[in-house]
């Protein structure tokens, strides 16, 4: 009888330090889950060389053109790489239904123009017969009023002809900036829409970099502070420049690196670097800069 208690109090002790050692284990798992994640840490020698990445552009920035609306390309009259001055004609759009309108437009100022030069020889007439009052004053009256209605109609016709030579010149691209034609990737017979802006980028022949610099560098950031600039693939030195200004900017950016030490948690605030460099280098490319010491 006493060996049988005894079995049974075992048997609940080791229940109850099972249940303990579950309980202790659960509470344990909860509070490490439960621990905020804590991101990677900025380096912390003030001498480790800063990891910044940029985005070579045109000097100012670049320049996109769009059409007003969709139409299919007619006419192409540069090439990458030319050299553009402002208000020069870049492409030609579909234009046919513009120029009969115009068409339309200008016959109906002739038209009225016409009529204005009748009305006008006859209202000459009937004035002087209405002065010597051979003619009632209301047919004089009626021949006035028509002159004038015929006066507003052809300022009407007038600024229909100009709205529709407006659309007419909207659909031959220019040039808004002198500069270089750093993308044209547009074809004749092509369809070309607004939402296509990013097909024909002009900027300046100067290039420039805009830098990305994350917050904990940015003690290191002065206007005019020299930067080196290499090639972000091979580390190659193709350029430098100095710090021309300070965005307010403080965002994300639209592109990544890879940079396996590279943080993604972070803000950046830009920084425009105008640059020289030591060969030709296309807008886009992605580059490293190195503060100069």
């Amino acid at each position: 009888m006493w060996s049988i208690t005894m079995k049974k109090i075992g048997i609940v002790t080791v229940g109850v330090l099972s249940a303990v050692a579950i309980a202790f284990f659960i509470i344990n798992s909860l509070s490490k889950s439960a621990k905020p994640f804590e991101s990677a840490q900025p380096p912390a020698l003030p001498n480790t060389p800063a990891r910044i990445y940029g985005i070579i552009e045109p000097l100012g920035g670049e320049v996109y053109i769009a059409p007003p609306v969709p139409r299919t390309v007619q006419a192409i009259y540069v090439s990458e790489g030319s050299i553009v001055k402002k208000g020069q004609p870049i492409c030609l759009l579909d234009c046919d239904i513009e120029k009969t309108e115009l068409e339309i437009a200008k016959s109906k100022i002739k038209e009225i123009e016409s009529k204005i030069a009748i009305t006008k020889d006859e209202f000459s007439r009937k004035q002087e017969l209405f002065k010597e009052k051979a003619i009632p004053e209301l047919e004089y009256e009626q021949l006035r009023l028509q002159l004038e209605y015929e006066k507003t109609m052809l300022k009407t016709a007038l600024a229909a002809y100009d709205q529709a030579k407006t659309q007419l010149e909207r659909l031959l691209l220019k040039s808004p900036v002198d500069g270089v034609i750093y993308k044209l990737d547009i074809h004749n017979g092509e369809l070309f829409t607004p939402q296509d802006y990013k097909k024909i980028i002009i900027g300046n022949r100067q290039k420039q970099v805009r830098m990305f610099v994350e917050s904990f560098w940015r003690n290191r950031i002065t206007i005019n502070g020299k930067v080196i600039i290499k090639d972000s693939e091979t580390t190659e030195p193709i350029g430098k420049g100095w710090i021309t200004a300070i965005l307010p900017y403080i965002g994300t950016r639209d592109f990544r690196t890879e940079d396996a030490l590279e943080r993604i948690d972070v803000k950046y605030q830009q920084v425009l670097v105008k640059a020289t460099f030591s060969k030709d280098v296309p807008i886009g490319l992605l580059v490293q800069c190195e503060l100069a010491q």
